[in-house]
């Protein structure tokens, strides 16, 4: 299926990308392809916010918030389903096989998706991502969360994501489908994926993947269970992930400020004619976020539930990528900060013009698309040069 934009838009992001240092931690900031002014959205993504939206802002936040939190944790997840379970991506990856199995990954049996690359690299992807020749010999596993709130998405919606990164990298993608939220409340869904991940460190290989190789991944409260999951693997001494690939992140989900992050509207730099847009995307995600509490049964979040809060030392290093205008932006850098100072690598993308769930658009925003090749390029850092050594170490 052909993208719906020019893939010169595409080459346009890496030309015009820069590296900037904010607070403490370097941020490479991609550009909108096609309009460089200061705080614009980007056309594509605003063409799909709804006409009120675009037009009166905050005017229609009030009732827009009443749609999304208003009533009982059950209506409210009916909401939230059929606001986020929507396949917005085309299907791009070719030569990606996708099979589907049920694994024993704790107190109830988890589905799970297993990708895996079959045939040569198609037209049109980088050389650069290339896998290395030590690839058949071990292949890391990209893990993923799907995001929704935890109460809504799927695997459906993310599919293409997994199979981007696993026809880029030559990884085995692993994506869960987890319990949702309020049938089955906190902390339900991160027992199945922590469950899946402990799983996957011992029989990885079944599925021609090495268990002690795994990048934990997610979008959204999917970044929030990879995040936790990261925390227990290490907190359990298990070692089994080496990576997390976390894509605006909700690690804050109560928004509590401390010294390093503090919620303000002049954070974010609106163009005036998209300014009603922008604030709209904003609120609603900001007040979504105690709808999305209720829905899960917790009133006070612990740090697996908030990792912004939990301890970060010996964390695996990290990635991290987030839309200009997303509510999440400003906890996703002060996390960064914070790992940073923790002693945890991590790497920090900013996608200007762009708001919440952009990655899920593979195919129709360029910056989807670029994202999946970043994603390709960390596993690469991480896991193609620690199995070249461990080949190295075998062989004296």
């Amino acid at each position: 299926m052909e993208r719906k934009y020019d893939p010169l838009l595409h080459e346009a992001i890496r030309r015009g990308q820069r590296t900037v240092r904010e607070r403490g931690i370097d941020i490479l900031e991609k550009p909108v392809p096609d309009d460089p002014r200061p705080g614009a959205l980007d056309s594509r993504f605003l063409a799909g916010i709804p006409f009120l939206a675009r037009k009166f802002g905050l005017v229609f936040c009030p009732f827009a918030r009443r749609i999304l939190s208003g009533g009982s944790p059950q209506k409210n997840a009916s909401r939230m389903r059929r606001h986020f379970n929507d396949i917005r991506s085309l299907p791009l990856a070719s030569g990606v096989r996708t099979s589907r199995m049920t694994v024993n990954a704790g107190s109830v049996p988890v589905e799970i998706r297993v990708y895996r690359r079959e045939s040569p690299r198609g037209a049109g992807v980088s050389p650069s991502s290339v896998s290395s020749p030590t690839q058949e010999k071990l292949r890391p596993v990209f893990y993923y969360m799907h995001g929704g709130g935890f109460a809504a998405g799927s695997p459906d919606v993310v599919e293409e994501i997994c199979r981007q990164v696993t026809e880029r990298t030559d990884c085995v993608g692993v994506q869960i489908d987890y319990r949702l939220a309020p049938e089955h409340p906190y902390p339900a869904a991160l027992e199945d994926c922590y469950g899946v991940l402990r799983w996957l460190a011992g029989n990885a290989g079944s599925l021609g993947g090495a268990g002690g190789m795994i990048c934990v991944a997610g979008d959204s409260a999917g970044g929030n269970l990879a995040a936790a999951c990261a925390m227990r693997d290490r907190d359990e001494g298990f070692g089994a992930v080496k990576a997390q690939a976390l894509l605006y992140p909700v690690l804050n989900p109560a928004g509590k400020e401390d010294g390093d992050f503090h919620f303000s509207m002049d954070q974010y730099d609106m163009l005036a004619e998209h300014r009603p847009a922008v604030s709209f995307m904003i609120t609603i995600m900001r007040s979504g976020t105690s709808a999305m509490l209720k829905v899960l049964g917790v009133d006070e979040p612990g740090p697996l539930l908030a990792p912004y809060f939990g301890r970060l030392e010996g964390l695996p290093p990290a990635f991290i990528a987030y839309g200009e205008f997303d509510y999440f932006r400003l906890e996703s850098e002060a996390y960064a900060r914070k790992l940073s100072l923790a002693g945890v690598p991590v790497r920090v993308i900013r996608y200007r013009g762009l708001a919440h769930a952009f990655a899920e658009l593979v195919g129709r925003q360029p910056q989807a698309e670029d994202c999946m090749e970043e994603i390709g390029a960390f596993l690469k850092d991480i896991f193609y040069r620690q199995a070249e050594e461990v080949e190295e170490g075998r062989g004296k």
